[in-house]
């Protein structure tokens, strides 16, 4: 009597398709740039159950994010397998490891139970090469019905893959990147993880890194990853980024702590590409303050060793601050740390640091640069500014485009703070138009439908008045102006005779000019966006338009007379006088390195202003470069800087213009 007994299961290849590394990582985690709202970009939630089949240690050195470990071979074991094979050949590498492998086989089912797979649903495996010991398993599982995947060339394609992301220092970045600065103590981090929590992207270096940057970073942290990990799953959390908003990235070095950060990123931090380098500054009282409560809280203080740690990271000749600080500081140090003067030491480490970040911020290349002062180390309040400096940054390289819907570009932020933002947006987003309006080399863009500016501006109900010193030439506005502007320029300081002038920005539609019977206007194109246009009997400035009349620049000494709304109602309009005269405030200083005397007031000052035609080609997405023709050319710089004409490297805090 005939017996049929069942066909053998195919080979390995056949049962266990093999998917391209895009292909694996869109099964394991979803499909690229989706971005992740509201949550760190770093916690991966695989969508399969996905087993790295090698030994222990390689898993250990670096694996891809979201596998977990199901070793077919003990590290003992993968040596041993591996020299047979050098020594012996194949098919006595193959019997030996037969041997280990068939006692766990059994194991390996059990796992997929314990993580509640079921014959029927999909896994994905992978080895170093994707070969042997990814297809055995693959076809002992596929016998178990379940639908296995494989990956192509194994870990090592993803090895590969992940240099393609962040290894190589020429790759572009996924999204508009923006760097946060500042130096130690300013509560950067604090302050990325709040941008966070409003839905902002976050590569957060040191997170991954468990290391906060300095001597003391190991201090509170896990055991540091690989090289090989860090950059593993650095690659993975740029992979998910959305190029519909900005990635926000710290100021850091080429290695935080003992991991290396990939070239890519470091190329990304130095140039901040598409975006700008916003820096923190903050008094170093306040920097004290932070570093106490962040290294010297009562909790940490009641950790065994914890002030033993302390003094280790300022004794130790490697890795720690011994040779740079010095034998008498050092002394001191340890002596302040035994006495609980955690202030003075901090004092002392900052003082270091300081002069450390400001030669290391000089190799910045961004060729937008603003520093933004900040008066708490609350890190809600200083999340607010950063949004907002970001997005009166925006609007200045992209201008007035920008004004129109300051809303949009803080898209995510809690409600309150996304008022404030967009306030200060408003406030702040006309920089360089209006710089433009009144200097020689100045641009801005057109204002797009300005006509609906106009109309949003009326409403609000303001009206200014002036005239010429001879009353021939009158001007009347309506509503509040795009921005109040201080320029520097050597354009405005010729033909004021003042160190600097100060005017107001308006759609043309919110201007009405009234010339008086003979009354006529002298105009001169003082540049070729710019042209001015001056009373032509007692030579008072008017106004000047820009982009062929679509925007008028109206000097402050112009608008000496306001109306608001109640006013033709005979209702008291003092209150709204002061909300009018509000609307007059200057808001920014424009070409300080042009200056020939410093002004200590606390406003911001940006080094220069909007310049056509030096732009780079704007990126999908870009949020920072909606007209390619356009950047942010100069920097936010200090208020004093040694005095001296033009400003520029007169004084050693004066930040000096990026490479182009």
């Amino acid at each position: 009597m005939d017996v049929e007994f069942p066909s053998l299961a195919p080979p390995p290849s056949s049962q266990a398709p093999k998917l391209p590394i895009e292909a694996f990582l869109g099964a394991l985690h979803g499909a690229a740039h989706q971005g992740n709202p509201g949550a760190d970009l770093a916690a991966f939630e695989p969508r399969l159950l996905a087993l790295d089949v090698r030994s222990p240690g390689e898993f250990a050195k670096g694996h891809i994010p979201g596998a977990i470990n199901v070793p077919l071979f003990s590290d003992e074991e993968r040596a041993m397998v591996g020299t047979l094979y050098k020594q012996n050949g194949r098919y006595e590498a193959i019997h030996a490891g037969l041997g280990c492998v068939g006692p766990r086989l059994p194991a390996i089912l059990d796992v997929l139970k314990q993580r509640g797979a079921k014959p029927g649903d999909r896994v994905l495996i992978y080895c170093w090469r994707g070969g042997m010991r990814s297809g055995s398993v693959g076809w002992l599982l596929s016998l178990c019905d379940y639908k296995v995947s494989t990956l192509e060339g194994g870990y090592r394609s993803f090895r590969r893959w992940c240099k393609t992301v962040v290894g190589n220092e020429r790759i572009p970045p996924p999204a508009p990147v923006v760097v946060l600065g500042g130096c130690t103590g300013v509560g950067k981090t604090a302050v990325l993880h709040e941008l966070m929590s409003r839905g902002e992207q976050f590569l957060d270096l040191e997170g991954l890194a468990h290391h906060r940057g300095s001597a003391f970073g190991w201090m509170g942290q896990e055991p540091q990853p690989t090289n090989e990990a860090y950059e593993n799953v650095l690659a993975m959390v740029v992979r998910r980024v959305s190029p519909e908003q900005p990635l926000w990235i710290e100021h850091e070095g080429v290695h935080v702590g003992q991991c290396l950060v990939p070239k890519g990123i470091c190329g990304w931090v130095k140039s901040a590409p598409g975006g700008a380098m916003l820096v923190m500054q903050m008094e170093q009282s306040l920097r004290v303050q932070r570093l106490v409560e962040d290294y010297c809280s009562e909790e940490s203080l009641q950790q065994p060793d914890w002030v033993d740690g302390l003094k280790s990271c300022v004794v130790a000749s490697k890795g720690g601050l011994a040779k740079k600080l010095g034998g008498a500081r050092v002394k001191a140090a340890v002596a302040a740390l035994d006495n609980g003067e955690w202030d003075v030491v901090a004092a002392m480490m900052l003082d270091y640091y300081d002069k450390l970040y400001t030669q290391w911020a000089k190799e910045t290349e961004s060729a937008n640069v603003l520093q933004v002062a900040l008066p708490t180390i609350d890190a809600a309040a200083n999340a607010t500014l950063m949004q907002a400096a970001l997005v009166g940054a925006a609007a200045a390289e992209a201008g007035l485009n920008a004004l129109l819907a300051p809303a949009e570009l803080v898209a995510g932020t809690a409600p309150a703070a996304a008022a404030d933002a967009a306030a200060a947006a408003d406030a702040n987003a006309g920089v360089d138009a209006s710089a433009a309006a009144s200097g020689g080399e100045a641009a801005a863009t057109p204002a797009g439908d300005a006509a609906a500016a106009a109309a949003a501006a009326a409403a609000e109900g303001v009206t200014f008045e002036g005239a010429c010193r001879c009353g021939e030439v009158r001007v009347r506005t309506v509503g509040k102006p795009r921005s109040v502007s201080y320029c520097h320029c050597s354009v405005c300081r010729s033909l004021s005779g003042a160190p600097f002038s100060c005017q107001a920005l308006f759609a043309a539609e919110q201007v009405r000019v009234d010339l008086g019977a003979g009354a006529r206007l002298a105009s001169a194109q003082t540049s070729k966006a710019v042209e001015r246009h001056r009373c032509a009997s007692c030579l008072s400035p008017v106004h000047a338009t820009l982009w062929s009349g679509k925007l008028f620049a109206v000097p402050l000494g112009m608008l000496g007379q306001w109306r608001g709304p109640a006013a033709s109602e005979g209702a008291d309009t003092a209150e709204d006088g002061e909300n009018s005269e509000a609307c007059l405030t200057p808001l920014h200083h424009m070409y300080y390195n042009d200056r020939v005397m410093d002004v200590v007031d606390g406003l911001p000052k940006y080094g220069a202003g909007v310049r056509p035609g030096r732009g780079k080609p704007s990126q999908t997405g870009n949020l920072l470069s909606k007209d390619a023709s356009v950047v942010l050319a100069g920097q936010l710089v200090p208020e004093t800087g040694g005095g001296g004409h033009g400003g520029l490297g007169s004084g050693s805090n004066v930040l000096k213009k990026s490479p182009e």
